[in-house]
């Protein structure tokens, strides 16, 4: 019951990832006008809702399996660096508005591309 119960974490993981993808794609090309161009409130709104999806997406991929000790290692790795880049964001980014946000930026995009890495690499047995 336990590969079950990862197999379905890793698809809801992948969804919720492909869902923060598009969601990114749709405030950055599609909505009229762009978030950019909303006020720091609206932007602020739309962005963290993105990010909460993100979040979502890798607690479930987290809660998955994988079967790769190096693909663990690096997403690991890569899990203990981030908190520190958004620490240092929070306390170094605030007085310079929401635009300025490389720390953030950086933590949030090592820690999509630990979620692609987990869903190539921990996809359940049959997943494709």
């Amino acid at each position: 019951m336990q590969a079950r119960s990862g197999g379905i974490h890793w698809w809801i993981g992948t969804v919720l990832l492909i869902l923060s993808l598009l969601s990114g794609a749709y405030m950055r090309w599609f909505r009229d006008p762009p978030v950019s161009m909303l006020s720091d409130t609206q932007r602020a709104v739309y962005r963290s809702r993105h990010l909460f999806l993100l979040m979502a997406a890798l607690v479930n991929l987290a809660m998955s399996e994988t079967r790769n000790a190096l693909t663990r290692r690096i997403v690991l790795t890569i899990s203990a660096l981030v908190p520190v880049l958004l620490l240092i964001a929070f306390v170094v980014e605030p007085q310079h508005g929401i635009d300025q946000a490389t720390f953030s930026s950086l933590g949030l995009y090592l820690f999509f591309g630990a979620a692609v890495i987990w869903v190539l690499e921990g996809r359940p047995r049959g997943a494709g």
